[in-house]
């Protein structure tokens, strides 16, 4: 799988609605990261932002890049600045110890302080953004709710266009920061220059 491309694993927590203890999460994060440092690979974890908390401590010691993402998945109706885990979100990425996807929006859209909590992200950690279109918009909360995982989903309806001109907007048009999050970040992330060797 390396040599075809292969650069990272997922962890989805947030999906199955999963909390372990702090233990369990650092024993969790130590299996995989064993299972894939030999070949280095990125660890993308999702979770949501409180969940941060409970790894903030464990991130730097494994050894291996480690991304969360659609920018923590914070709640939707608390103030970001407010959100436990946000403290140890922002620390993680101000001393580069992990990566965020700007993506997946869509999913908390009435987050109280939102765009200045993007602006606060690409201001403080640049080299720790990359953008990502979460296409093809699979799930929502109906899902969830039922706990029926054999149930037909729809794909969310995403207006694609209008996200990468809202994060053009947030990146306040300045065009190095938006080579970083598009261009830059991702190839160094997914290590684009060793393909094909």
């Amino acid at each position: 799988m390396h040599l075809l491309g292969v650069r990272g694993v997922r962890l989805n927590l947030a999906s199955r609605g999963q909390t372990p203890s702090k233990a369990e999460f650092s024993k969790l994060l130590r299996v995989y990261a064993n299972r894939i440092r030999h070949l280095r690979w990125a660890l993308q974890i999702y979770i949501r932002l409180p969940q941060v908390a409970l790894i903030a401590e464990e991130i730097p010691n494994l050894g291996i890049t480690v991304i969360i993402d659609h920018l923590g998945h914070p709640y939707e109706h608390i103030p970001i600045f407010q959100q436990d885990g946000y403290a140890e979100f922002m620390d993680l990425l101000r001393k580069k110890h992990i990566y965020t996807k700007l993506s997946g929006i869509y999913r908390f859209p009435n987050l109280p302080g939102l765009d200045d909590f993007v602006r606060q992200l690409l201001f403080d950690a640049p080299s720790q953004v990359i953008w990502a279109s979460d296409w093809p918009h699979s799930g929502g909360k109906e899902l969830l709710r039922n706990g029926d995982r054999t149930k037909h989903q729809d794909y969310r309806r995403v207006d694609d266009s209008e996200f990468v001109a809202q994060c053009l907007d947030w990146c306040g048009k300045d065009e190095e920061l938006v080579r970083k999050i598009w261009v830059d970040n991702p190839r160094r992330l997914w290590q684009f220059n060793e393909l094909g060797e």
